[in-house]
């Protein structure tokens, strides 16, 4: 099975049905041979933004959404102290700290990422996505 990192805006578009994005990107999420990892930097973007009234996503205030992740089929990653110490590494090309999580996950397990953001491209990794 194919293992692919949504990051943290596509994983958003895709639960909000949001025209954003591309069916190509919907298709690769929605693929039964491919496996959608997310990472819990992801979710912890997601909580932060609603938080500060940046983002309206009424499952971030779940204590379940992890598990509703789950039974979406996607699997959720923790942050391991390897990947924080490989973004911490990174060039700073991109100054996010979550995407540069997300970038040092893709490039640990050698997955693509599938994101709109075309600093990704900046690093190793590959990026699905327009």
């Amino acid at each position: 099975m194919i293992e692919q990192l949504l990051d943290t805006r596509v994983l958003l578009f895709f639960l909000q049905n949001d025209p954003r994005l591309s069916e190509d990107i919907a298709r690769h999420i929605e693929d039964p041979n491919r496996r959608s990892l997310v990472s819990m930097a992801s979710l912890w973007e997601l909580t932060q933004k609603e938080a500060l009234g940046l983002l309206l996503f009424e499952p971030t205030k779940r204590t379940d959404l992890p598990h509703l992740l789950l039974q979406e089929g996607f699997e959720i990653l923790p942050i391991e102290w390897s990947t924080i110490h490989r973004a911490a590494s990174l060039p700073l090309h991109h100054h996010d700290p979550t995407d540069r999580l997300l970038i040092a996950e893709a490039i640990s397990r050698n997955i693509p990422i599938l994101s709109l953001d075309k600093h990704f491209d900046l690093y190793p990794i590959e990026r699905l996505g327009a």
